[in-house]
This record gives C-alpha cells, structure tokens and sequence, in this order.
C-alpha cells in the first residue's frame, strides 16, 4: 500500500514522502496513529501543492541567505581594548559582536550561530565564521585596535 508520511520515520522515509508499507502496517499501526494516510489521488495531488509551496519558500531563503552573506562579506566591525605595555586588557565579545550587527547594521544573528573561534583578547585582524544555514557559512571581519 502506498501512503503519505506524516511524520520522519527511520528506515521508511521523511515526511511527505510517498512510500510502499505492507497493507498491515499501514492499517494496523501507521494510519491509527497519525503517522500516515493512504496515498490517494485527492492526496497526491495536495501533496504537490505543498512540496511546490516549500520549493518557493526554500528558494527565497536561499536568496535571503545569499544577500546576508553578501552584505557580512563587506563589513569590517572595529573594537579598541586598553594597552599596557603591548598587552590587550579585556576581550570583545560575542554579545558585544551581535550587539553592534544589531544597531549598526540592523542584522539580527543569534550568537548561537557563530562557529568557535579563539578568544578575542589581542590586538590584530580576526575572520569570525557564521552558520547561517546548514551549508552556507558566512565570514565576519573583526579587527582589534589597541590605545595606551
């Protein structure tokens, strides 16, 4: 029997994928507990509808994505920390990094989204990686500056 998953099931499918189930497992187990229906006309047919909605919706993502990291790739955030005797008092946060993307920029990147990176605490030119997506990285230049 071919059915239309509701729900990510191992070894079957993700959901709305259509699959082939023995007629038991669909109508015993699957169907009862809201995991599947029955793959008819009427719902294949909404089925695309949906897939074609979640394409488009992907799609402006994609382009979404793409003009933030455009926009990142141009910035260059500047911090000062106190110099004493050629060492660096203090660090630059990651709070004070989406703080300044916040008001500056008006990008609002949760800091959750920042790959490791050592600790920002030295004078000198750092490149910050953002996971904005499951394969799209972006790369954020912050740069230190010391002043007595």
């Amino acid at each position: 029997m071919k059915v239309i998953l509701l729900e990510n099931l191992k070894n079957y499918g993700k959901k709305n994928d259509v699959v082939e189930v023995s007629d038991g497992y669909a109508k015993n187990y699957l169907i009862p507990k809201k995991l599947a229906k029955v793959a008819s006309k009427n719902e294949l047919g909404h089925l695309n509808v949906i897939k074609n909605k979640e394409q488009e919706y992907q799609k402006l993502e994609n382009e979404k994505i793409t003009k933030i990291i455009e926009y990142i790739k141009d910035i260059t955030l500047k911090f000062t920390l106190k110099l004493n005797d050629n060492k660096a008092f203090g660090t630059v946060s990651l709070n004070q990094i989406v703080d300044v993307l916040s008001k500056s920029y008006n990008l609002d990147i949760d800091k959750k989204k920042f790959e490791k990176h050592e600790v920002l605490n030295k004078v000198g030119l750092y490149y910050l990686k953002i996971k904005l997506a499951k394969d799209r990285i972006a790369t954020l230049k912050v740069e230190i500056e010391g002043k007595n």
